[in-house]
């Protein structure tokens, strides 16, 4: 009995020593780190206090820290990783696939926002934070973004959003107000207080930069965040966002899913046509550019109608009938209000490589994206108590619901173009929207940028912000036609260094085992690359910047000879 009184006295004395140690100062546990002690150091993480951050609005837990030695990924993690730095902007080469070692920091903040965070070793961190914003309706903690960082030497997180869920699952947010602010813009905030105060624990020194990157609702979460919380981070990138989250939703997929989908639901068109028509449209407007390159540098200049792939005007084996003309028409039209403005611009010239799964069906027995994306948010997210069901989305009318929609959008929507807290802080901003973005269209970001230049004046816009639109490029992905590798967290360092901006974001088109393809040069908006006349047309030093001319145009118009709208859609 006496033994195991003192064996259990002993064991109770450790735990209460490592707790202390958990609690102890920067410097302890800089001791240890210095030590080469790492996995203690990491270890001991768990037993810090973050209850207070922010006076409690920040309260963290962290449920895991380890030490992770160096390890080699298998194929599909090393795939997914290399493709989730192409997403954050952070490129790593093709065929990485040893992550280096680190300290894996699994958590949440309070209520309900998991988090993973990893760390590099000391020696090896180059003094940044990244962290990544999830995307879609989100609901999982992703591994790749984080992995993707270290990689890179940055102090990587990924989150959930605040809620379990998947694909565009919106149930999680059904009558409750709370996760859908912690969504709509609070959970971005508070990991990012979490992981900085649990960086400055491990190395004993708070970062140099703080990023924010993310596509769809993650290029919304860094827009969001500078204009709520200007202080969080020092640069921006984001790619393909979803700024106006409540329009994205109710005007833009809701209009694709009333067009695409027939009175049953059931889609017009099947993934068959995708190649049929984005074949048709490249024709009709790849050299408009001054370049067949199979890119539409800017679709704006593109005049396809799709009336001319109905069956009696065409005789290829693959045609259109006049009903799914029509909708094709639909899609690139925008959407306007019942004053005849429009308040939404269609699917760009060029987006039809993505099509499948946006608006044309993976599979019979699914539904287009837009589709989900659409109910989903209309039947969750969209009012404060569920108000429709599946049956009945079809009667939605945004016109006559937009005073109703005033609560979501006074939290959820990143449109108001006062920046001036965030360019007053020194912070920098890179926005890039694909022109073959089949999600969201380009012509939206395009519209509040130029909402943002009237508001705080050109120069002061072009100081902190600049927008780069490549042709070609997909929606949160790198399986479209376009250059998709960019280092667009270089550029934001090298901005943040110097406060020279960045007029000019080298890409590059790599195939399936990284061989480049060829280069190009994306301007920073309103110019765009042309093509100078001679030499390789897959080298970059043969193109030059212009400025084209599209005035009144910023949303995409397409009329017939008549002047008549094709395809007006008033919603």
């Amino acid at each position: 009995m006496i033994r195991i009184r003192m064996k259990t006295h002993r064991i109770a004395q450790r735990f209460i020593g490592v707790a202390l140690l958990g609690t102890a100062s920067l410097t302890t546990l800089s001791a240890f780190a210095a030590n080469n002690d790492t996995a203690t150091a990491c270890k001991l993480l768990r037993f810090g206090d973050y209850s207070q951050l922010e006076n409690g609005n920040a309260a963290t837990s962290i449920t895991n820290a380890e030490y992770i030695p160096s390890q080699t990924l298998d194929a599909d993690t090393e795939l997914w990783t290399y493709k989730y730095s192409r997403l954050l902007g952070a490129p790593i080469p093709k065929g990485t696939n040893t992550l280096p070692a680190h300290c894996l920091v699994e958590g949440y903040a309070a209520p309900t926002i998991r988090f993973q965070l990893r760390l590099p070793l000391d020696q090896a961190w180059n003094k940044r934070f990244l962290l990544n914003a999830c995307m879609g309706f989100c609901g999982e903690v992703s591994n790749y973004p984080t992995m993707a960082g270290i990689i890179r030497n940055y102090a990587t997180m990924s989150h959930d959003g605040g809620h379990t869920a998947a694909g565009f699952d919106g149930l999680w947010a059904k009558n409750n107000v709370s996760l859908k602010e912690d969504f709509a813009y609070r959970a971005n905030h508070v990991v990012a207080v979490a992981a900085k105060a649990i960086i400055e624990r491990f190395y004993a020194k708070p970062p140099t930069y703080s990023f924010i990157s993310g596509c769809s609702k993650g290029g919304h979460a860094g827009i969001m965040a500078a204009k709520r919380y200007p202080n969080d981070f020092d640069g921006v990138i984001a790619r393909g966002p979803t700024i106006n989250y409540t329009k994205v939703n109710l005007i833009n997929c809701m209009d694709n899913a009333k067009a695409i989908l027939d009175e049953n639901d059931n889609a017009l068109l099947d993934a068959s046509y995708t190649d049929f028509i984005s074949q048709a449209v490249m024709a009709a407007c790849d050299h408009k550019d001054g370049l067949v390159d199979g890119l539409i540098s800017d679709p704006r200049r593109c005049d396809f109608d799709p009336q001319t792939l109905i069956c009696e005007n065409n005789s290829s084996s693959k045609c259109l009938t006049p009903r799914q003309a029509n909708a094709i028409k639909e899609i690139y039209a925008p959407s306007y209000d019942q004053q005849g403005n429009a308040i939404y611009g269609g699917l760009p010239y060029g987006s039809e490589p993505e099509w499948t799964g946006w608006l044309f069906p993976e599979a019979p027995f699914i539904k287009p994206y837009h589709y989900y994306a659409a109910t989903e948010y209309l039947k969750y997210l969209a009012f404060p108590q569920e108000r429709y069901h599946q049956g009945n989305w079809r009667s939605f009318s945004y016109n006559n619901e937009v005073g109703e929609l005033s609560s979501i959008s006074s939290f959820m929507d990143a449109d108001h173009p006062d920046l001036t807290g965030f360019r007053n802080s020194g912070g920098k901003m890179i926005v890039l929207h694909g022109w073959s973005d089949a999600a969201i269209p380009a012509y939206a970001t395009i519209d509040w940028y130029n909402a943002v230049i009237n508001y705080m004046g050109k120069d002061n816009t072009y100081d902190f912000a600049r927008l780069f639109l490549p042709p070609g490029l997909v929606h949160c992905g790198i399986e479209g036609p376009g250059a998709e590798t960019f280092d667009a967290i270089a550029a934001l360092e090298h901005w943040l260094d110097t406060g020279v901006a960045p007029d000019t974001l080298m890409t590059q088109k790599e195939d399936t085992q990284g061989n480049i393809i060829f280069t190009r040069p994306v301007y920073s908006y309103p110019q765009e690359a042309q093509y100078i006349g001679s030499g390789d047309p897959k080298k970059a030093e043969n193109f030059k910047p212009f400025v084209p001319d599209f005035t009144n145009k910023s949303i995409s118009v397409t009329s017939n000879e008549s002047g008549d709208i094709i395809g007006k859609r008033v919603r």
